[in-house]
């Protein structure tokens, strides 16, 4: 009775091989980027010369991207993975996954999970979910989830939702959503610039 379930478990094994078997390609250059993406690499790592900038556009679907070290690059939708040191412009509704001690630029409704020690700066809609130790800087219509002990600094129209021992450096015209505890909100009566400078260090 076991019999055919082992060859149909074995048949599903060939169809579709664990995907710790396929390991991720090492990228260095936009062209060696290119190359892979055409011939359906499905796994890479981006891994560059700070001085080389990749204008990745849209990531395809199903291709995990993953940008490393002090590589700098944007992405204008897909989805992408940030870590190390890296620095990274990301727009039209793409969606980014950023830790240790990334740098991104979110514009356009972009989506972020921030963590680690990830510095974010987020603008035009974009959404951002910060826990760890992230920092954030939010403005124009951006809204953010804190938790974690996270740290954001936001102005303009942005809005915030403080959770755990997030703590929140807002202007005047933040919208805070919740009720949170004394220690965790501070209301600054200019518009916050000192935080923004502290990302760019």
């Amino acid at each position: 009775m076991n019999a055919p379930i082992g060859k149909a478990a074995h048949h599903r094994a060939r169809l579709h091989p664990a995907r710790s078997s396929r390991p991720a390609l090492i990228v260095h250059t936009f062209s060696e980027y290119t190359h892979h993406i055409r011939s359906g690499a499905k796994r890479l790592i981006i891994d560059a010369d700070p001085d080389l900038w990749f204008d990745l556009g849209h990531v395809p679907h199903g291709v995990d991207v993953k940008i490393i070290g002090q590589s700098c690059a944007g992405i204008s939708g897909g989805s992408i993975a940030a870590a190390g040191r890296c620095f990274l412009q990301a727009s039209h509704r793409a969606r980014v996954t950023a830790y240790e001690f990334a740098h991104v630029e979110a514009f356009d409704g972009v989506t972020i999970e921030a963590r680690g020690k990830s510095h974010i700066v987020g603008t035009d809609h974009a959404k951002i979910r910060a826990e760890d130790q992230a920092v954030v800087f939010a403005h124009s219509q951006c809204h953010v989830q804190a938790a974690g002990h996270t740290l954001v600094a936001a102005t303009d129209t942005s809005s915030v939702s403080i959770n755990g021992d997030a703590h929140v450096r807002a202007s005047a015209g933040v919208h805070i959503i919740g009720v949170p505890q004394p220690r965790n909100l501070s209301i600054e009566p200019r518009p916050i610039s000192r935080l923004a400078n502290q990302l760019n260090m």
